[in-house]
């Protein structure tokens, strides 16, 4: 290293710093955005995979309600009892799909896990070298 790159005047170096701060804010936001942007890629998946399953399903569900109803008539429940417990059966089913389907669409799912990382050891490694 030659002399005149060992004593920089103060001005230099604080430039010298704050540029390569800005560049790697820069650079943080772009890895912030991809992660983001992937993130919400999984998130769409997600919401597809539910309205495939809710499409899929309502044919299925109802003639096994209907089956179902039917059967517990044959056991000897009224039927409207019989309808009324089916019903029951499709609420259960319904609020277990709705569960997962919201499961995936937590906020921890979706939060940018790697940026947050990557910044907080840029932070430590502008502390030390501070």
């Amino acid at each position: 290293m030659s002399a005149s790159a060992e004593h920089r005047p103060l001005s230099e170096l604080f430039t010298d710093a704050i540029n390569q701060f800005s560049k790697l804010v820069r650079n943080e936001v772009a890895l912030a955005r991809a992660e983001i942007a992937a993130n919400a890629s999984a998130a769409a998946v997600g919401i597809a995979m539910l309205g495939a399953a809710a499409c899929a399903l309502i044919a299925g569900k109802v003639v096994l309600l209907l089956a179902l109803a039917a059967w517990l008539s044959e056991l000897g429940l009224s039927g409207p009892l019989s309808n009324l417990a089916a019903g029951v059966v499709a609420v259960l089913i319904s609020a277990c799909l709705g569960y997962f389907g919201i499961k995936r669409l937590t906020p921890e799912n979706l939060t940018p896990q790697r940026t947050i990382e990557q910044v907080q050891r840029d932070v430590a490694a502008v502390k030390e070298h501070v």
